[in-house]
């Protein structure tokens, strides 16, 4: 709404503007002569409209009088309360405009009745009063319209008059109380009533010299707090109802799954789920009565005894009787019921059953508390459970129990008796054939058995022996060791139940059972062994694939270090400084290389690889791993010369016999620390020093020592530490393999293990190997000797640091290389120009596409292209494999420009002399 500053229409100076025309004044003049007019229009076309509203008027009251009275008299009428009837009625008939009212029920008798005058009404209603859908009553009323027309005519003319004094008294104040009070304030009014339409609830405080506008502004910002509170309490309680709709919502939907979920149980249940009325009918019947050959449609309203077995019928009545009574509230019943013999001649239903079922009811009474607090009896619910296969099991069980007993008794099988008060101990021929013993011998009864186990043994028979004393088992059930007349020990398991009591109900007699299960155990521990390196070979497995995803990455990385190391060496020129540096970085990766290749021969299965090895760096490098891995309470000290001369091995076996070593001698040393020593030296045996009882060869050997400080051994434990499974840690701590795959590591190397070791002062474990006359040695070529060429060669690898060194390697060796990082993108380069490019290098672990992948589709393209593939590792690819695939050679990364110039040369001159022939 716009702002209007009415004030600027008032006269400023009225000296000044004497006889003319004003805005106030034409306001005023204009008022009044409107409000003159209107006034007697309002005269004139009084009449006229009295009429017409009073009938209208009287319609009106007549429809709300209809409407309250059919609201009112609808549930007087349908309780029959006539006292409520005439209440209301009569209060309603006190209004002066009600003329007549007759209300009557739906069969047309009078309720009420009364009438003013004996004058028709022409203003008369009459309407039908329902209950839901149902007609209850009507009533008939009509209004005295003659009182209507004079009471709107008193009022016309207090209105006009009321109107005539109001324009008397306004002619004389509006002049005053416009100028001065009105316009101004009605300005700041109008803009307090626009900022609250635009939401602005803050206070306001307008200056106005008259109170009530001052009030009235005050009221204006006391309307505008309550709007602001009432909208924040309207979006409160809005929140509220969303909450609860939401949660009534949900809880409808967990009635209903709830709901289901019963009907479903009910369903599938297969035990029969029923209701019985008071006199003992059906109301309710799970489906699963229809095995019996009945249908629960048939079942409702029939008695539930004519069901029952005539024999049974009599129980079952005094059981429902019970529950009517309310003497017992539930108890199970077995009864045969739904048989064939209450068929009586009608064919067996589909599924129905052919025998006489034998049913466990479980039941109980239902009931209903009346107001007064009285139990009323309503009828029976239970469940009904087939337990016809249990009672033929039962006495099948039975006659199979009395055949075995019967058998035991004719047969050798191992059988024992005791007495338990004198505890005297009978058993027959097969136990003392078992463990060797005579009658004589076990005499003793029980303090023979003592004797002949563990303390631990014998406290476990008496725990169990025990319980079933107490009557907490049903059965004696262990099974012990025995010590037998050869000194061996045999495993029993033995069964046994007290069979006999004394008058006064204590055991007297104990029969039991005994088995040699001595061929189980042992079974059972080969088998524990095998799961055991079954666990073993799985852990094994896994090792192998987190070291095969180490190794490709670690030797993609290898490659660029060692690539660009090869490419600075091939360019240093004659700088012996940065050669001997490059120099440095090739032993280095060289070494690297190795560890990557011991990781991947670590977690390899099958026979050992060995070669002539300078063992010396392998022990070496073991320590490293093994200091970082053991306490700083154990101090390590090494002797380990290199150069002592090469043996044939494997370095990752000897790498796992120095950890498997060093780890027992740390575990020895655990508790109060020590020092943990390491040599290696060159010795000769000659034929007189072999030792006793050896198959050793004279001759120059390596012998490795490790030396502890720890507890040491006793030699019983000597006798045992190469044993499979031995183990003198903790369960849990050791699976007692360590020592003995050392001592095969050893034979396989044709070595030989010693061991001293003493109680209290610690161990040394000596091992030979046996050096060799003359070790074979490799020499480098020179660089410059690389075979070299100029053909066109595609590299793929998903590596862009590896595709960049290769590429520099074959450009320095003159080949024109097209490198990319994407094998799709290879594939398409090469699609589109195949006859452009005479070798593909490509890596095999890529994403999108492997390399054989690439291989095999750039072969369907060009079937005479030399491919040569390169992987850091790989369960899928290998030589044979690649020849398999038409891949012309494998390389393992790193590569070596030696390696990659000669195999690639190699490759393109076969392909030549192919394509030659």
């Amino acid at each position: 709404m716009p702002n209007h500053d009415f004030s600027k229409a008032l006269p400023r100076n009225r000296s000044t503007v004497q006889g003319s025309r004003t805005l106030y004044n034409d306001l005023i003049v204009s008022i009044v002569l409107v409000v003159t007019v209107i006034s007697i229009l309002v005269a004139s076309l009084g009449y006229f409209y009295i009429s017409h509203k009073t009938k209208a008027q009287s319609e009106t009251i007549l429809m709300e009088f209809s409407d309250y009275l059919q609201d009112s008299l609808e549930l007087p009428i349908w309780n029959y309360d006539d006292e409520g009837i005439g209440k209301i009625c009569n209060s309603f008939f006190e209004n002066t405009l009600v003329e007549k009212l007759i209300v009557v029920d739906s069969e047309g008798k009078v309720l009420f009745e009364r009438q003013r005058g004996n004058q028709d009404s022409k203003s008369v209603r009459r309407v039908t009063i329902t209950h839901g859908d149902q007609i209850v009553g009507h009533f008939e009323i009509s209004l005295d319209v003659q009182a209507l027309y004079e009471r709107q005519h008193q009022l016309m003319w207090i209105g006009l008059i009321a109107l005539a004094i109001v324009i008397l008294v306004l002619a004389i104040t509006l002049r005053i109380v416009l100028k001065l009070f009105l316009f101004a304030p009605l300005d700041q009014l109008i803009r307090r009533t626009e900022q609250i339409s635009r939401g602005e609830y803050e206070f306001v405080d307008l200056q106005a010299p008259q109170q009530e506008i001052r009030t009235i502004v005050s009221r204006f910002n006391h309307m505008a707090e309550q709007i602001r509170y009432r909208e924040q309490s309207l979006k409160e309680v809005n929140q509220r109802l969303e909450n609860e709709i939401a949660e009534h919502r949900d809880a409808e939907a967990a009635l209903l799954n709830s709901q289901q979920e019963l009907d479903s149980i009910i369903r599938a249940t297969p035990d029969v789920i029923y209701r019985l009325d008071t006199a003992g009918r059906f109301t309710f019947v799970s489906e699963a009565i229809r095995r019996y050959g009945v249908t629960p449609e048939e079942l409702i309203g029939k008695p539930f005894l004519d069901y029952v077995h005539e024999n049974d019928r009599e129980l079952a009545q005094s059981r429902i009787n019970e529950r009517r009574t309310g003497s017992r509230s539930t108890q199970r019943l077995a009864i045969h019921a739904f048989g064939e013999y209450c068929r009586r001649g009608r064919r067996s239903e589909e599924g129905a059953s052919d025998r006489n079922p034998v049913l466990l009811v479980d039941a109980e009474g239902l009931y209903v508390f009346l107001e007064s607090g009285l139990r009323v009896f309503v009828g029976t619910q239970g469940i009904a459970r087939d337990i016809t296969e249990q009672r033929e099991m039962e006495s099948r069980r039975q006659e199979s129990e009395a055949r075995l007993l019967l058998a035991l008794d004719v047969s050798d099988a191992g059988i024992w008796q005791l007495d338990l008060k004198s505890g005297a101990l009978r058993v027959d021929k097969r136990i003392y054939s078992l463990l060797g013993y005579t009658e004589s011998d076990l005499a003793m009864g029980l303090e023979f058995i003592r004797s002949k186990t563990t303390p631990e043994a014998w406290d476990a028979i008496q725990r169990n022996f025990n319980r079933h004393m107490a009557g907490e088992a049903e059965l004696f059930d262990h099974e012990f060791r025995l010590l037998a007349m050869d000194g061996g020990w045999r495993w029993f398991h033995t069964k046994a139940r007290v069979v006999r009591q004394d008058d006064d109900g204590r055991p007297e007699t104990m029969v039991g059972i005994i088995l040699d299960t001595s061929d189980r155990k042992k079974a059972e521990a080969e088998r524990e062994h095998l799961e055991m390196k079954l666990q073993q070979a799985q852990k094994m497995e896994a090792i192998g694939t987190l070291a095969g995803g180490i190794a490709h990455d670690f030797n993609n990385i290898l490659g660029a270090i060692y690539g660009y190391s090869q490419l600075t060496q091939m360019h240093a020129g004659d700088n012996p400084r940065i050669t001997g540096y490059v120099d440095n970085i090739l032993k280095a990766s060289e070494r690297a290389k190795g560890l990557v290749e011991q990781i991947l021969t670590f977690t390899r299965q099958g026979k050992s690889q060995k070669i002539p090895s300078d063992i010396s760096i392998v022990l070496k490098e073991a320590l490293k791993l093994i200091r970082a891995s053991i306490p700083t309470t154990i101090s390590i000290v090494h002797d380990i010369p290199s150069g002592l001369g090469p043996v044939m091995a494997d370095q990752t076996q000897i790498h796992q016999v120095l950890m498997n070593l060093c780890t027992n001698a740390a575990h020895a040393m655990e508790t109060s620390g020590g020092q943990l020593t390491v040599t290696l030296e060159r010795i000769r045996i000659e034929p007189a020093a072999v030792p006793g009882g050896e198959d050793m060869a004279p001759g120059p050997y390596l012998q490795l020592s490790v030396e502890d400080t720890g507890t040491g051994m006793e030699q019983t434990v000597m006798d045992r530490i190469f044993d499979p499974y031995f183990t003198t840690k903790a369960v849990g701590e050791g699976t007692g393999m360590g020592l003995a795959t050392v001592h095969g590591i050893i034979n396989d190397h044709e070595g030989r293990i010693f061991v001293e070791s003493e109680s209290g002062k610690g161990s040394v474990f000596r091992i030979l190997f046996p050096l060799l006359e003359s070790p074979a040695t490799t020499v480098s070529e020179p660089v410059s000797t690389y075979p070299r060429g100029n053909e066109r060669i595609l590299y793929v690898d998903d590596e862009e640091l590896l595709v960049r060194v290769g590429g520099e390697m074959l450009r320095d060796l003159g080949y024109d290389a097209v490198g990319t990082t994407n094998a799709i993108e290879a594939l398409d380069l090469f699609a589109a120009r195949p006859d452009q490019f005479d070798l593909v290098i490509t890596d095999m672990t890529m994403p999108d596409m492997t390399g054989d992948q690439l291989a095999a589709e750039i072969l369907k393209r060009r079937a005479d292209i030399p491919v040569i593939i390169c992987t850091g590792y790989s369960k899928r690819m290998s030589s044979e494999r690649a020849r398999a695939l038409g891949i012309r050679a494998f390389l393992m990364k790193p590569m070596s420009v030696e390696n990659l110039a000669r195999t690639i040369r190699r490759v393109l001159d076969h392909s030549e002399t192919s394509a030659g022939n």
